[in-house]
């Protein structure tokens, strides 16, 4: 099965950098690294050149002009442009153990999309493992002296997605799992048959729950998956918009719309034609 890992990205390339030492070390390599950028201004060459040589799998850069946050066309432009029939989703900021990618090919199946809980550091922690990260030989040496509370609030989300999805199979809750965006793996042919993210979502908020319940509503239900290692996210200055989401009213409108009606394809996705991207092939 091919895999293709879809990154979208917008600026803080040094995080970009880290996450793509992590897939360098994968014990399952990858087939394809697609890179989604959402109009950065910083060059990603200036931040990877050095570590192309050392991927074993196809590496393509996909632009699209800045016009604000512009996540669900960047992420749609990535499946669309993909090789693989697995669909791994990371974002820019995430890091992750040697056994990632292989513990997501051996539990992915049709109909299902697998979901991790990462542990999220302050910035000092950042800061630390940003440094460490290229002469860390082992990822468990940048997890060892982080505080042993990360791991025990991720098992207790687990507990609960775990719950969750337990009540969904029984039928007692229409949704299992709640989808975030930040670490998780779907089939291509089930992103496509919910026509991926609703482009329709401008400005942060709201885009990944909206995924979600279409997938559910299709027949594609969640997973929690738990690896060796928890995965890393990076500390980050928030985006100024997660104060107040532009798209709360929407969401609720399509939320009845598709749970009553079942529509679970959305109109504004993939199947959009799209002239104004540009792709480079970096290997």
């Amino acid at each position: 099965m091919k895999i293709s890992v879809i990154v979208p990205i917008y600026n803080r390339l040094e995080h970009f950098r880290a996450l793509f030492i992590c897939l360098l070390r994968q014990n399952r390599q990858i087939d394809e690294l697609i890179i989604t950028d959402d109009g950065s201004s910083q060059q990603i060459l200036d931040y990877i050149a050095d570590l192309i040589p050392k991927a074993s799998f196809k590496i393509k850069h996909i632009y699209q002009e800045d016009k604000g946050f512009r996540k669900t066309r960047a992420l749609n432009n990535g499946v669309i442009n993909s090789e693989g029939e697995l669909l791994v989703f990371c974002d820019q900021d995430l890091i992750f153990g040697e056994e990632y990618i292989e513990y997501m090919e051996k539990n992915i199946k049709k109909g299902c999309f697998l979901l991790c809980r990462p542990i999220s550091v302050n910035e000092k922690e950042k800061n630390t493992i940003l440094e460490k990260i290229e002469s860390s030989n082992k990822y468990e040496d940048l997890l060892k002296p982080l505080p042993t509370h990360y791991l025990v609030s991720v098992n207790k989300t687990l507990r609960t997605d775990r719950k969750r999805r337990i009540l969904n199979i029984l039928k007692l809750s229409k949704r299992g799992i709640k989808l975030v965006g930040m670490s998780y793996a779907v089939m291509k042919s089930d992103y496509l048959k919910v026509n991926g993210y609703d482009e329709n979502y401008n400005g942060w908020g709201e885009e990944d729950d909206d995924f979600g319940n279409r997938l559910y509503v299709a027949g594609i239900k969640g997973k929690e998956l738990k690896t060796p290692n928890m995965q890393i996210h990076l500390w980050h200055y928030s985006d100024p918009t997660k104060k107040h989401s532009m798209n709360e009213e929407y969401y609720y409108k399509r939320k009845k719309e598709i749970f009553s009606n079942k529509e679970y394809f959305c109109k504004n996705g993939c199947s959009e034609i799209r002239n104004d991207i540009r792709i480079t092939i970096l290997k």
